[in-house]
């Protein structure tokens, strides 16, 4: 025991680079070796590229790992095509496309052992690219730093990340997906054409390639700063490739350097699921869901409402707060746990979402003394209630914007940036984040709100005045996104509330985890789209549904709540289908439909007239009693502390396993309109429409959903 003990003195003491977790340094054959534990990384010795990563039970391989920098006005490496991003609209990504061109050659080329991994520093003229390699146990980590030496002002458009030429994957049978994004499933490398990049509609961070029994990949990228595009392609020699292009914009100087980005590539273990090896993963990194609540413990069901009435129907009801509040007995006695009013601040008139003073409610609605009817009537029902800000700001003619110039976002030329003819507000600035901190605050203190749904809460547009700041003009996007999420969390704390948060970020970015409550699951919206466009047989349909679900729920950070919906008040209005779910599926397919994303893990949503098309001027069926027993079948059986496994049936039945170490149940849903087996029967817990149960299996008529009990 004392030579034990002695021996683990030693260690300690010893400098870093002979500690047991040191990275060592060996060239072989041109090519420069870093092992750290079980990793090892090759680099090559002339241009600074990584090549491969291994651990004794996995390896990738490249022709290289290089990164592209949109760099004044051109493409500095010449591998990717060279677009000025200055046009993009807040919900667009930039376009990556890659070129078939000669590598454009560094000047002088240095690659360095650091205490936890290793660095390539590459300098083209005045740019220098450090490449800044971490190795972790069963990773290898690559952010980027970009510096200039001389004293001009330099501008970044685009920062892409490639791993080109990725080894051991056969075209022929190999595909790429981008599990929890669109578009959904696998694609085949096998029907592309070579250099033509399939992208991601959303920022992903996973694109996952497979070679069905003989290789998969996982290769990752998180940029907690701006958005990106996510693409995979192969290149002249049969190979895939894979790229993340960070929309990164702004001026760079000799005494302001810029970080980029995070590109992971991971090694899988033996027998270790692949969807599951990411989930791992960002729990490894440290991304987490909220741990400064409660409100989403029993949380099962969020209404969406407007005390004017629905957007698809003009708003015509024209009710203050407090007649609404008389109404929404019902939506409490369906049994939903919140609800999301629509905003109600002072506005233009001509949009709800063009907020001209958010510190006021809109007189309208019977201004502040009225919002306090509603809240106490809602929370004496047993319901939450979240009001839905608009942080991107008013039109530039109100005072508000006047007064707060400085607020805004900046154009090149130092004019205010606008969007949907409002001004775009940097929500990094220090002063609109303490405003919209007091914000929440007050109507937590003075009228109980329990939190938020925030519109654009994926940022604004880029802002090119960063002296308020002191951060690129295009962390007025993401980053700036989380940024207000956490403003308004934290105000709403300080004013007492439990919070709940329902940001409106599309992109499933696990940085975001931490600052909200509910996902606002558009990747899964768009998915179902694009299916009901695919001429699918209803096997396949389910087939394809359950491959997004499993893919999207495997990789996610975990215990992340996730907002399913058939339609909200952009999609029944101006957006994709433009309509109602009965309209689009008709009546028993689109209750079918709920049936299926409500029993599954996350948060049932419904938005005003879907259980009631008729009080609405709309047409369709009342599915009040529908939703009450949906919901209620949810709570009293399926809630989200169980955990969730995707079957695959063969057939038009979704089936689903719902447990814990002491509950065994199954969901099955038929979306066909005809009546199909599945060969698996228990004890019915709850259906909707007829099931029958016996030996040899259970039976379902079209359209019917039951919960089996089969313990």
């Amino acid at each position: 025991m004392k030579r034990l003990l002695l021996f683990l003195l030693i260690l300690a003491l010893l400098p870093v680079g002979c500690s047991r977790g040191a990275v060592s340094k060996t060239e072989e054959n041109g090519a420069i070796l870093f092992r750290k534990g079980a990793l090892t990384a090759a680099v090559d010795a002339e241009t600074g590229f990584l090549t491969a990563a291994e651990t004794e039970w996995d390896r990738l391989s490249f022709d290289r790992v290089f990164v592209d920098v949109g760099f004044d006005g051109k493409s500095l490496l010449n591998q990717l095509g060279y677009i000025d991003m200055g046009g993009l609209a807040t919900y667009e990504l930039p376009t990556l496309y890659p070129r078939m061109k000669e590598l454009n050659k560094p000047d002088a080329v240095t690659v360095e052992r650091s205490g936890d991994g290793f660095t390539s520093s590459l300098r083209y003229g005045a740019l220098t690219v450090l490449y800044r390699y971490t190795m972790l146990e069963n990773a290898l980590a690559l952010n980027v730093t970009l510096s200039v030496s001389d004293d001009s002002r330099h501008e970044i458009n685009g920062v892409g990340f490639v791993t080109a030429g990725i080894e051991g994957f056969s075209l022929v049978s190999s595909t790429f997906e981008f599990p929890g994004s669109t578009p959904s499933g696998r694609l085949e490398y096998r029907t592309r054409m070579r250099y033509r990049a399939d992208a991601a509609d959303y920022a992903a961070p996973v694109v996952q390639l497979r070679d069905e029994g003989v290789k998969t990949a996982n290769i990752l990228f998180v940029d907690e700063v701006e958005k990106w595009t996510t693409a995979s392609w192969s290149d002249e020699n049969q190979r895939p490739c894979v790229g993340f292009l960070a929309a990164c914009e702004g001026y760079l100087q000799k005494d302001a350097p810029m970080e980029v980005g995070t590109l992971y590539l991971p090694l899988l273990k033996p027998d270790q699921d692949p969807y599951e090896a990411v989930s791992d993963f960002w729990t490894q990194l440290g991304y987490h869901t909220p741990e400064d609540t409660h409100a989403t413990d029993d949380l099962v069901a969020v209404y969406s409402a407007h005390p004017y009435g629905t957007m698809d129907t003009g708003y015509f009801n024209r009710l203050t707060l407090a007649q609404y509040a008389e109404q929404i007995g019902n939506v409490a006695d369906m049994g939903f746990d919140a609800i999301w009013l629509l905003p109600v601040f002072r506005h233009t008139g001509n949009n709800v979402y063009e907020p001209i003073d958010q510190g006021e409610i809109d007189e309208r609605y019977g201004g502040i003394g009225e919002a306090k009817t509603f809240l106490s009537s809602a929370h004496a029902r047993g319901m939450k209630v979240l009001f839905d800000f608009v942080p991107h700001g008013p039109r530039p003619v109100y005072p508000f914007a006047k007064e707060h110039d400085s607020w805004i976002a900046k154009d090149k030329d130092g004019k205010n940036r606008i969007e949907w003819e409002c001004v775009s507000m940097d929500y990094n600035h220090p002063d609109y984040a303490a405003y919209n901190t007091e914000l929440a605050k007050m109507y937590a203190e003075t009228i109980g709100l329990d939190g938020a749904r925030i519109d654009c809460s994926m940022g604004g547009l880029p802002n090119w005045n960063g002296s308020e700041t002191g951060l690129r003009a295009s962390a007025a996007g993401l980053m700036a996104g989380k940024n207000v999420v956490r403003c308004y969390r934290e105000g709403f704390k300080a004013g007492g509330a439990d919070v709940l948060l329902l940001p409106e970020n599309f992109h499933p970015s696990p940085a975001y985890a931490e600052v909200t409550d509910v996902f606002y699951d558009m990747p899964l919206y768009r998915t179902l789209y694009n299916l009901n466009r695919a001429g699918l047989s209803d096997a396949e349909y389910v087939q394809a549904l359950t491959q997004y679900l499993e893919a999207e729920h495997k990789t996610s950070v975990k215990g992340q709540l996730k907002l399913r919906f058939l339609g909200n008040h952009d999609t029944v209005t101006w957006t994709f289908d433009a309509a109602r779910a009965q309209t689009i599926y008709g009546v028993e397919k689109a209750k079918a439909m709920w049936v299926a994303l409500g029993w599954i893990d996350g948060v049932i949503f419904a938005y005003q007239g879907d259980e009631d098309p008729k009080t609405y001027r709309l047409d369709g069926e009342n599915l009040e009693t529908f939703f009450r027993d949906l919901i209620a079948a949810k709570r009293a059986y399926v809630p989200n502390t169980l955990d969730t496994e995707y079957l695959s049936s063969g057939s038009g039945v979704f089936a689903v396993r719902r447990f814990d170490a002491h509950t065994n149940r199954l969901v099955l849903v038929n979306l066909s309109d005809h009546a199909a087996v599945y060969p698996v029967s228990g004890a019915v817990l709850a259906a909707i429409g007829d099931v029958e149960t016996s030996e040899t299996g259970t039976v379902l008529a079209p359209y019917a959903g039951v919960i089996l009990d089969l313990n």
